[in-house]
């Protein structure tokens, strides 16, 4: 791959999940703020999604798919952020 290839798909998923992040923050008070804060708190829309708690095993059996993923817990919320990514690779 090349390095401007890379580099777009790394900004495609940062873009995504920012775009989540943001998705989340529509949602009401006590859903948004039930999950810990994994990210600076000046950067909320970096903070991954949390999932349906049915979601989690599949999504953790993915692995990392991007440096801006994480490792759920079994409510759904992310517990950690993924330093390297290890799942699919392009």
């Amino acid at each position: 791959m090349t390095p401007h290839l890379r580099q777009a798909v790394l900004v495609s998923a940062l873009l995504v999940t920012a775009a989540a992040a943001q998705a989340q923050t529509l949602l009401p008070d006590r859903y948004a703020k039930s999950c810990p804060l994994l990210v600076p708190v000046d950067a909320p829309y970096l903070q991954p999604k949390r999932l349906k708690p049915d979601e989690v095993a599949l999504k953790n059996a993915a692995g990392c798919l991007s440096p801006a993923d994480a490792v759920y817990g079994r409510d759904g919320c992310p517990t950690k952020l993924c330093p390297n990514p290890k799942g699919l690779s392009l």
